[in-house]
This record gives C-alpha cells, sequence and structure tokens, in this order.
C-alpha cells in the first residue's frame, strides 16, 4: 500500500480545529454537558487532563457531525493540529452498553473526509465490517465508540512519542491511553485490535521497553491485541492488567501507583 499522508487537508484540519474548540467549549460552559463532565470525573480524568486532550461535548454539531450530536468528542492531538475526531457516547442508565468492536457509521455524510481517504486508500472497504452490523442490531442503543466514514486507524496522543523517556506505552482504546498518561506514563492509544497497522512499528524503535498495556476484563481480546502488536515492535512486552480490569479501570479503583508498580517503573 502506497501512503501519500496521513496528514489531512489543510482545509480539514482547519475543520477538525474548528470542531474541537467548540466541542470543547461547549463542555466546559454548557449545561446539557452535565452528565458528559461526571461521566469523565468517573473516569478519573482530571480537568487538566480533559483540557490537555481538548475533549468535548457535541451540544452544536457543526455540518457533517449531527450524527454525533449528545456525544464526547476525543480528538487526535497531533503536531499538524487535529487530524481526526473521534465520538464517545455518554452513557445511560437506562440504555446497556454494547461492547467494543471496530465501530463506523455507513454514511458518507463527510464527502471531503471520505473522498480524501478514498483516494489515498482505494482498498479500505465502503461499509464497515457486517459483523459490526450485526452486533449495532443487537443493541440498540448503539456503539460506544463512532468514527467518521472512512477514517483510517491512526495513533492517539503521539505527542507523548516526544517525551525523553526510555519506554513507551502502548494502551488500547483512547481512553486507556489518557489513564496511562494522567498516572505520569508516556502512552498512545490504538483503537483495538483491527486498529494497529504494521506501519506504526516504525516510531516504537529505539525505546529500551515497549509495554502493551492489554485489557483483562474481556473475552480474550485484549490479550490477542497485545500479542499482535508486540510481535511487531522491538522489545515490547506485554502487561496483562488484573482479572476484571482495564487501564482505566485499575487507575480508578487501585490509584497511579498500582499502575506504575505493574510496570515496575517509577514517574
Amino acid at each position: 500500500m502506497h501512503l501519500t499522508s496521513l496528514v489531512p487537508s489543510i482545509s480539514l484540519r482547519a475543520f477538525l480545529e474548528n470542531a474541537t474548540t467548540e466541542y470543547a467549549t461547549s463542555l466546559q460552559l454548557s449545561d446539557a454537558a452535565t452528565n458528559a463532565a461526571e461521566y469523565l470525573m468517573t473516569r478519573s480524568l482530571s480537568r487538566d487532563n480533559v483540557q490537555s486532550f481538548r475533549l468535548g461535548y457535541v451540544e452544536n454539531p457543526l455540518p457533517g457531525h449531527e450524527l454525533y450530536a449528545g456525544k464526547i468528542s476525543i480528538p487526535y492531538v497531533t503536531r499538524s493540529g487535529i487530524t481526526s475526531i473521534r465520538f464517545r457516547v455518554v452513557p445511560s442508565p437506562e440504555v446497556p452498553e454494547p461492547p467494543d468492536p471496530e465501530w463506523s457509521v455507513p454514511t458518507d455524510h463527510i464527502p471531503e473526509l471520505a473522498s480524501e481517504i478514498k483516494t489515498q486508500f482505494p482498498e479500505l472497504p465502503d461499509t464497515p465490517d457486517p459483523e459490526a452490523n450485526a452486533a449495532l442490531k443487537k443493541h440498540p442503543g448503539g456503539p460506544k465508540y463512532l468514527s467518521v466514514p472512512g477514517d483510517m486507524p491512526r495513533i492517539f496522543n503521539p505527542r507523548d512519542l516526544e517525551r525523553r523517556e526510555p519506554f513507551v506505552c502502548i494502551a488500547e482504546g483512547e481512553f486507556d491511553a489518557m489513564s496511562a498518561h494522567s498516572a505520569g506514563l508516556p502512552a498512545v492509544g490504538i483503537a483495538g485490535v483491527n486498529g494497529w497497522r504494521p506501519y506504526f512499528a516504525r516510531c516504537f524503535q529505539g525505546y529500551e521497553s515497549v509495554f502493551v498495556l492489554c485489557d483483562n476484563d474481556d473475552k480474550g481480546q485484549g490479550a490477542a491485541f497485545g500479542e499482535k502488536v508486540a510481535s511487531q515492535i522491538p522489545n515490547a512486552r506485554v502487561v496483562l492488567m488484573p482479572p476484571g480490569h482495564d487501564v482505566n479501570s485499575l487507575l480508578c479503583s487501585e490509584g497511579a501507583e498500582a499502575l506504575r508498580a505493574r510496570l515496575e517503573v517509577e514517574a
């Protein structure tokens, strides 16, 4: 596969920057975002963490983001600007949350993005995995995480790759990456086992240790994620969370020290 650029066009980055700013402001100031703000607090994300990662709440969707109204926005912040935004449903006690397959919305409602991605990556499918569609039908509340149509997998929080540390962590998902970061660990996130791409491995060359943080609250997907990623990175070490935990739940229940102790590192 030939990669022309993983960086969106200037106009698309401007749109994503405007969206990120709008949604971050709504999260901080809007009464409608109260449930979202409270949910982020339950995930042990401080106000500083939320602002650093520029998390937001989609109260007034920008054109093309109407499907994500009422959801938490998770921008992919890089040195080149915002390269993508994913969205997370705000949990509701009335609707059980579904599991976390690789989700995408099967609607080309952002033509510029869909066209740009399709030009650079013609082999990408136009529609989501049929298994994901079948799973969605079983959960009328919808998926927990949403990506824009055709968006390519990316590394979340690549800014932590610029830290002068002999090690780095790779977490499964944005929230686990933010949790590890808040515990003082350099951490990036991959959106699930299907979100890993072999060319990502280049980013982790030269580290003494690469800790692949794996969930242990699923049916083996966490271990599969760890095995897949570690098999492609030199000096990788798979770190399985305690039974019943992912990175975030361990941080919430036992604190940052417990997470660092599992890696045997000091912040």
